[in-house]
Parts: structure tokens; sequence; C-alpha cells
């Protein structure tokens, strides 16, 4: 706090040479020098992704069936329980204090029942339990709320682009009656006050389901959640295209415009929750619920992000847009010790580019999508 902010610069080879030479110190949080980076960013949100298979095919996540980029891991090649198990042992010894499940669609794992009672096992052994979430489509969630909950896995993120079941089919090719699945997985985070932090995702595309951003919102009224609308983002096969993308101000305007068309009360920014926030938050007086925009294209938060990424097929990922990977899993198979493997993410972390991945802009990330993991792959 307090003093001047140094705007992110766009490549690291661009930093005067004392910046460059700078050794991580341990910061006063307590996170390993293996998790800070050359900007000083301090990595304490670790995401893990279970499997880049989903039971869904969403148009901006999947290509059109015959263009598969993605093609799903066998099951040797991605991590096994056992291994993800002595990550996050690895990890949070580091100092990382949340973590979120993601995919893929992290429910369809055949062992993700013990995947959740071994995380479980680590929080409960800790002195201050860990931050645990999961982002999920909500198709397998409902029967798992209940393992979920005794394991501390209490952030929910549920992605969901759609409130007319009629048009689930066309956005993720799948039976309509799967819907009906998701709305009750999300009613049913609500019958249990409090047990959940719930967050609802819905990617905002223009020509699909801009004009559903009222009828989202108002679910804000009266239950505890938070509506976030994400800009789409271009990642390779996914016919990512400008004239797509609603951005963050229209989205905005779409909201404040259907308070006043209710004649309800303008919605308010709110601070954010932390530094590292990627939402900008917004709540209407009187309203249960609040209101986020991911604005990942139009207004990147790189400066704040202390996330890591580790894929379905082991691999350490410093940024949601970079290009290169640092196989933990080859690492474990091979034998190496936890300081070889902590000295590996040190490189990975210490590669980090300011922003974007070393891309200048939206424009640069569509050119190069082709270079970054799907989302399929990634986990978001």
């Amino acid at each position: 706090g307090g003093g001047p902010v140094r705007a992110p610069l766009p490549r690291e080879q661009e930093m005067p040479a004392m910046w460059q030479q700078a050794a991580p110190r341990r910061p006063a949080a307590g996170v390993d020098p293996c998790l800070v980076d050359a900007f000083q960013r301090q990595h304490g949100y670790l995401r893990v992704s279970l499997t880049d298979r989903c039971n869904l095919r969403c148009q901006y996540c999947s290509p059109e069936e015959g263009e598969e980029a993605a093609i799903p891991s066998v099951s040797g090649e991605i991590l096994t329980a056992d291994e993800l198990s002595r990550l996050l042992r690895l990890f949070v010894g580091w100092g990382v204090r949340k973590v979120r499940l993601t995919g893929g669609e992290p429910t369809i794992r055949g062992d993700f029942a013990r995947i959740i009672e071994d995380i479980g096992e680590l929080n409960r052994s800790l002195e201050e339990p860990l931050s645990l979430g999961i982002t999920t489509n909500g198709v397998r969630l409902a029967k798992y709320l209940p393992a979920l909950r005794a394991a501390g896995v209490t952030n929910i993120n549920l992605s969901l682009d759609t409130l007319v079941a009629a048009k689930f089919p066309l956005l993720v090719r799948r039976d309509m009656k799967w819907h009906g699945r998701v709305m009750d997985a999300l009613h049913g985070m609500f019958t249990d006050e409090g047990a959940f932090n719930v967050k609802l995702n819905c990617v905002v595309l223009r020509g699909v389901n801009e004009e559903e951003v009222g009828s989202f919102m108002d679910l804000a009224e009266n239950l505890p959640v938070e509506v976030r609308f994400l800009e789409f983002m271009p990642f390779d096969g996914n016919a990512w295209s400008a004239n797509r993308l609603v951005p963050q101000a229209e989205i905005v305007e779409s909201f404040q415009r259907h308070l006043r068309a209710r004649g309800v009360a303008a919605a308010e920014r709110l601070p954010p929750d932390s530094p590292n926030d990627v939402a900008r938050l917004w709540g209407v007086p009187s309203w249960r619920g609040r209101i986020g925009v991911i604005a990942s294209m139009t207004n990147a938060f790189c400066g704040g992000c202390n996330r890591l990424r580790i894929t379905a097929n082991g691999e350490l990922r410093n940024c949601l847009f970079g290009e290169q990977g640092w196989s933990l899993r080859d690492a474990m198979r091979s034998g190496e010790s936890d300081e070889a493997l902590q000295e590996t993410v040190a490189s990975a972390v210490r590669a980090k580019f300011a922003k974007l991945g070393g891309k200048r802009d939206m424009h640069e990330l569509r050119e190069r999508g082709a270079q970054a993991l799907p989302m399929m792959s990634l986990g978001g």
C-alpha cells in the first residue's frame, strides 16, 4: 500500500537488470521463496486440474465435433490420486493456502471421492484450514455435496451459461434434462444455510445469452450467491472472434438497465475481497447476493496474480496464457526427491511473465492461441 504502483511490464526481458537479479525474499506471509516470482508476486493459490475430460461440450471450451483440438489424456498420463496427494502436501508445506479443483469436469474422475477424502485428511492435519474450492458444471455435483462439505471444500463455483433449459443443448451439446440436474444442485447448495460459499459463473456470448444477464442477476436478490459474468476468452479451437466478446462495460450497462427497468436501486461497486481478486464486484442494496464481472480480456488483472496451475497430466503452468509447462509428473515418476521438485517449481515461478503469458494484448493472445493449452486441459 501507499507507494506508487508500477505498471506491469509486458515482458520480463524488458525489465532493468537490477530488477531481474533481485533474489526472491521470503515474504512475511511465509510463502517459500520457490513460490515468489521476479515481480515479487507470492503464489499462495494452486489450481489443480483433475482431468482434461468433460461430460459437456461447451461452445467456448471445446471445438466443434470433427475439429478435436484437445486429445484427452489416457488414464496412465494423468496424475494418480497418490501423486496428487504428494504434490498438494508439498505445495501446502511451501505456503499455498488456497486450492481449487478444476477440470475438465473434476467430478467425472472415477476416484473423485477418494481425492476429496485425501484433501479432507490433509486439511484436518493443519493448524489453520485451507481455503478449498471446486469449479464444476454441476451435472454430477448433488451427490458429492456431503463429502465436499465434510472435507472442508466449501467454495463452489458452478458454471452455467443459460437459465433456459431449451438453450442448454445448443450451448453444451448435451441432453436438456441435464439442465434440471444443474439447477437442482444449485438450489441444493443453499438448503444447508452457510455450508457453501457459492459463485455462479456465466460466460457472456453475443448472440447467445447476453439477453439473460438480467435473469441471472435476479438470482442474487434472494440467494446468497455471487453471480459472475465472464468475458469470453480466446483458446485454441473455440472459434473465438472479437464480435463474440461482450465487454465488461456493456455487461455492467446491461445489468444497470435491468435494475432501472425493475425500478430497483442501481448496483454499487464493492471493494474486492482480496488484492488478488479477479472479479470486480457490485452489490444491490438489500439483496442477499452480489454481482461480479471477470474482465480478463478488456481489463486484465495480472498485476495481483497469485495463481499456479497443475494440469491433469501433471504439468505446472505459471499462467493461464503461458506456453511453457514443467512436468512434475515425469519428475515424480523418475524418482525425484521433494527438494528436486521444489527446484523445478522455483524455475517455473521465476519464468513467469508480468502479464498475459508475455503477450501484449487480447489480439496477440488470439494470434498465438494454438500455442496455449485448450481450456479443457488447463482447467481455467
